[in-house]
């Protein structure tokens, strides 16, 4: 499958959409769940949820114009005291942009990291610098550069490359300290593996196309649907070729299908050939009970 683009379209969307370089701050939405913590430890932290929500809010994390706001989602799970001031948690990492012409958003990345250990004092400010590792802050540097970069990779072809550098760095500084997360895994997911991906030329075609399926595709969908769902088709076919030369254990491409499964069997689910969803599930195994059901639905 191949994707057919027409100028007059991406000309007519670069008018009218945002640019990537005016992407600048988060607007952060920032969950807690402090139910795994004895009730002694909760004091400590109820300035917490406020710390991480205005240390992420008030940081320019790229270049331009600070009206527009990525929308991001951080779900905290405490899971342990671990010593003095010191705790375990899981988080999800969530993000997602506006459709052009449309009253529907569409998920970016859909991240789950279950192995965050920290330092929290609530004496303690939460300050940015880059060149000094701190295993709180530099965890929540790491994930909004890479909101960022995902964010950038959509509107314009890997132009979130100068992000997920930052990312890296982040990574690199973390490695260093033989801190759990920050090491390869041999399996699941892990902060190294995915930015090492990233930046590797293996899965570009990957981020590039990204582009293609957001801009070309969910966003052209006002304006020629049967054109935009020859690009999204055209998208992950891009991703099908770079699977083959991908490692089996890869993040990217799952995490690339994590937020996008259910999206890609709800948009084509008046497609005139039910045979996407087959081509679908060849690609993105995990999510074949989606794509199954929405061939059920297209019968």
């Amino acid at each position: 499958m191949t994707t057919f683009r027409s100028a007059a379209v991406i000309v007519l969307l670069l008018l009218v959409l945002s640019s990537p370089l005016s992407a600048q701050q988060i607007d952060i939405t920032v969950l807690v769940n402090y139910e795994a913590i004895p009730t002694t430890n909760k004091d400590l932290l109820r300035d917490f949820e406020n710390d991480v929500k205005t240390y992420l809010s008030n940081y320019n994390w790229g270049t331009g114009n600070p009206a527009d706001k990525v929308k991001c989602t951080l779900n905290i799970f405490f899971q342990s005291v671990i010593g003095d001031n010191r705790y375990s948690a899981q988080v999800f990492i969530g993000s997602q942009r506006e459709i052009f012409k449309s009253a529907q958003s569409t998920a970016v990345v859909r991240l789950f990291d279950g192995l965050w250990e920290f330092t929290y004092m609530k004496t303690r400010p939460l300050n940015h610098n880059l060149n000094t590792y701190d295993d709180l802050t530099s965890f929540l540097d790491f994930y909004m550069y890479l909101v960022m970069g995902y964010d950038f990779d959509t509107y314009e072809k890997l132009s979130g490359t100068p992000l997920f550098q930052k990312a890296a760095d982040v990574a690199s500084q973390g490695r260093s300290t033989g801190q759990k997360g920050w090491q390869p895994a041999t399996s699941g997911y892990s902060r190294a593996q995915l930015i090492d991906e990233l930046m590797s030329p293996t899965f570009q075609p990957v981020r590039a196309a990204s582009w293609h399926y957001h801009f070309t595709g969910l966003d052209s969908l006002s304006i020629s649907r049967d054109r935009a769902c020859k690009n999204i088709l055209g998208a992950v076919q891009m991703i099908a070729d770079a699977k083959k030369n991908a490692d089996p254990r890869n993040v990217v491409i799952k995490s690339f299908f994590e937020a996008k499964a259910k999206e890609l069997a709800d948009v084509f689910a008046d497609y005139p050939d039910p045979s996407v969803y087959t081509f679908f599930t060849s690609v993105d195994p995990n999510h074949q009970q989606a794509y199954d059901e929405a061939r059920n639905r297209h019968k």
